[in-house]
């Protein structure tokens, strides 16, 4: 944490609810056989919501850490759940 975030921001960051991501709470299939119960479509809904509560935290990192290598991988995370976001969509119409 300290080589990557200043030390003005370090205790800032700890309050704000951007930095996490909160998937406990989305109803997710429990194993193989729930899974294989479910439909195409409640799988890529599942599968939608899951990547859209990454979307902010993942982004939120861009701003927080000020190493190059961190930033741009954050950037280039958030750029594949993005397009992951956008292919599930599309199955979905």
């Amino acid at each position: 944490e300290r080589t990557y975030i200043p030390e003005d921001q370090r205790h800032a960051n700890k309050n704000s609810q951007g930095a996490f991501c909160y998937s406990e709470t989305i109803p997710a299939p429990t194993g193989k056989d729930d899974a294989q119960q479910k439909s195409d479509m409640e799988l890529l809904r599942f599968s939608l919501v899951l990547i859209q509560s990454w979307l902010s935290p993942v982004q939120y990192l861009s701003k927080v850490f000020t190493n190059n290598l961190v930033f741009g991988t954050s950037d280039r995370v958030y750029e594949k759940l993005k397009d992951l976001e956008e292919g599930i969509q599309a199955l979905m119409r």
